[in-house]
């Protein structure tokens, strides 16, 4: 994999290097790549992930979002990369 340019003014996009877009399905996936992007290499929790992007939804229903989310993520970062 290549390295990913984010840009996140003017709406969401994010490419390779390479130019191939990533195609991401939810909002809440693209939302997710964005935050982990903005400090690479910092360790975030899932609790601190799922709260982040599901507060709205009990613990067991946030941790299920999350996880969807990030199959989601690393399925469009290998599709693409």
């Amino acid at each position: 994999m290549g390295r990913l340019d984010v840009r996140l003014l003017g709406g969401f996009e994010a490419r390779f290097d390479t130019g191939q877009k990533v195609s991401l399905p939810t909002r809440k996936a693209e939302a997710l790549l964005a935050y982990l992007a903005l400090a690479p290499g910092k360790t975030r929790s899932r609790d601190q992930l799922a709260g982040l992007l599901w507060s709205d939804r009990a613990d067991a229903q946030a941790r299920s979002s999350l996880r969807q989310a990030l199959t989601s993520l690393r399925h469009g970062l290998e599709v693409n990369g």
